[in-house]
């Protein structure tokens, strides 16, 4: 482990006297709709945190697991359905709908019949949670309710996917940082990194050139004023921060392109081009001076390998969805039971003898469970698989 100062976030939550926990629960922002219907969005990411550290929590602790999750197929051992969502929505006086959601992702109080519910789902626990969502902290802090939030570090051009980790409890936060990965490994790897435009990259930006990260519609990042925006939205903030290079390379979402904006974008920005080059290998040239996107990972990313970032996002920092007191990036020192052993060790619930078990550091094996690289794997993995196709 780097002896560098530790990656931390600060956020504004304030810290609780947690009540006494005889369970775990697992959970996320299981109020969170598709775009394409009411269907849940997070109902995998929460059995996938469940599955992760199920194990290793109740090691460390003994206490029963449990989980809260939207899954419309009752197989899952859901707790929710579809019906128990929509009648949510509408005690929130909203209609249930992705354009709704921003509302309830926001709500700093709840219907007393959805405190209710929630009361029933929480009481009594410590809450480990994929990504919460604001209208649960807020609930969790209302009742002294402690828990351990464990999102996805923005930066994900390590060996494997980190988690920024926060939690509404002081003894916790402080035991988070002394596991926390300092800021001089990220920057060490990113360094090892950009190496990778030394060979095959044909085409190298332009010197002193920008980077446009387009971004998907219905996500949290985008949200202003309760309500999704796009970068056309903030077109005068990127035509400011354009002036000060001499090309634009604009670059869809791998997920979700966007036509119609980026030949909006093309036609205010006439020096702009289009981009389909890999992100990490555009960054880590030199002539990519500059990265700017609504709220994109992708900025904060940039300033590891040396570039300039801009969020075009008012107000938007690294740490505006940190729910926690300070948020910390961790490895895999989270699926150790001794890992939970120490920062629970303040907290009001048994904890376990510690017996020095830990799994071998394994590149990868986060992506891979959640199918998801973000473009890392374009050069990493694909490149041996690319080996063994041509073969």
């Amino acid at each position: 482990m780097s002896e560098s100062p530790p990656t931390t976030r600060a956020s504004v939550c304030q810290p609780v006297q947690p009540r006494a926990a005889k369970r775990i629960v697992f959970t996320g922002d299981f109020l969170r709709p598709s775009g394409g219907g009411m269907h849940p969005t997070q109902h995998e990411n929460i059995r996938w945190i469940y599955q992760l550290l199920k194990t290793p929590l109740e090691m460390a602790t003994g206490l029963p697991t449990e989980i809260v999750h939207w899954d419309n197929d009752w197989r899952n051992g859901s707790r929710l359905d579809r019906g128990t969502v929509e009648a949510v929505y509408r005690m929130m006086g909203l209609r249930a709908q992705i354009q709704s959601w921003p509302w309830v992702f926001s709500a700093k109080t709840l219907p007393a019949s959805v405190e209710d519910l929630f009361l029933r789902m929480f009481c009594d626990s410590i809450v480990v949670g994929f990504e919460l969502p604001p209208y649960l902290v807020n609930f969790l802090n209302r009742h002294k309710i402690g828990f351990v939030d464990c999102s996805l570090s923005p930066v994900r051009f390590m060996d494997d996917v980190m988690f920024e980790m926060s939690s509404n409890i002081e003894g916790i936060t402080q035991a988070l940082k002394t596991f926390a990965v300092g800021e001089d490994y990220i920057r060490l790897q990113a360094g090892i990194m950009s190496s990778n435009v030394a060979k095959g990259n044909p085409n190298p930006p332009m010197p002193n050139s920008l980077l446009v990260i387009l971004q998907t519609r219905f996500d949290k990042v985008v949200i202003e004023n309760k309500r999704f925006v796009t970068v056309m939205e903030h077109l005068d903030t990127l035509k400011s921060v354009a002036q000060d290079y001499d090309h634009v390379l604009i670059k869809e979402h791998p997920l979700e392109g966007q036509p119609q904006t980026l030949e909006r974008l093309q036609r205010y920005l006439p020096q702009a081009q289009a981009t389909k080059d890999n992100f990490y290998r555009l960054v880590s040239h030199k002539n990519v001076a500059g990265v700017a996107a609504l709220s994109s990972s992708c900025v904060l990313e940039a300033t590891y390998f040396g570039r300039k970032g801009h969020y075009l996002l008012p107000g938007f920092t690294p740490d505006t969805f940190t729910v926690g007191l300070e948020g910390v990036h961790i490895d895999d020192a989270i699926i150790c039971p001794d890992f939970w052993r120490d920062i629970l060790a303040g907290f009001p619930c048994p904890v376990t003898q510690k017996d020095g078990l830990r799994l071998p550091s394994k590149a990868n094996r986060f992506r891979k469970q959640l199918r998801t690289a973000w473009s890392f794997n374009e050069l990493d993995t694909d490149i041996a698989v690319q080996w063994a196709a041509s073969a």
